[in-house]
């Protein structure tokens, strides 16, 4: 499946990861079943992994409607809970940006995209020297819970 995520509740993190192509649809699916979820956590930062993925041509068009649709999800987060997307290659991280601008436009959210992992991995909240932490980027970390 090109869309996953993990709860990891006693790090009050969930990971999600993108791999290979993910469409638009699998993309809010995904938040929408984190969402209804049993460990769900309005209060829970997000690791977004999309490292290993690829968006559809077309994809930069769609950020404003993939933000308009996620509208109740992020509305049920707390608003200091952060998330933070790791995008390494120069493509998916011009995506990601635009994404967070659109989300931006609608409601003050924190959210950041960055190449390096350790900034990715401190700005939700983790310690990078962590062993268990260092394992959740780029490769799919022991599972709490998943989906």
């Amino acid at each position: 499946m090109p869309a996953t995520f993990q709860v990891y509740p006693h790090l009050n993190i969930v990971l999600v990861l993108f791999r290979d192509d993910i469409t638009v649809e699998q993309n809010i699916e995904t938040f929408l079943r984190y969402r209804s979820d049993s460990l769900f956590d309005g209060g829970q930062h997000i690791l977004l992994d999309v490292m290993d993925c690829r968006f559809p041509e077309g994809f930069f068009a769609e950020t404003a409607r993939l933000a308009h649709r996620l509208s109740a999800y992020h509305e049920a987060r707390d608003p200091r809970a952060r998330t933070s997307i790791f995008a390494p290659g120069k493509v998916n991280h011009g995506i990601c940006r635009l994404y967070r601008d659109a989300v931006r436009a609608r409601r003050p959210y924190p959210l950041e995209v960055f190449r390096d992992p350790a900034e990715a991995l401190l700005y939700a909240e983790l310690d990078p020297r962590d062993r268990e932490v260092r394992g959740l980027l780029g490769r799919i970390g022991p599972r709490a819970a998943s989906s």
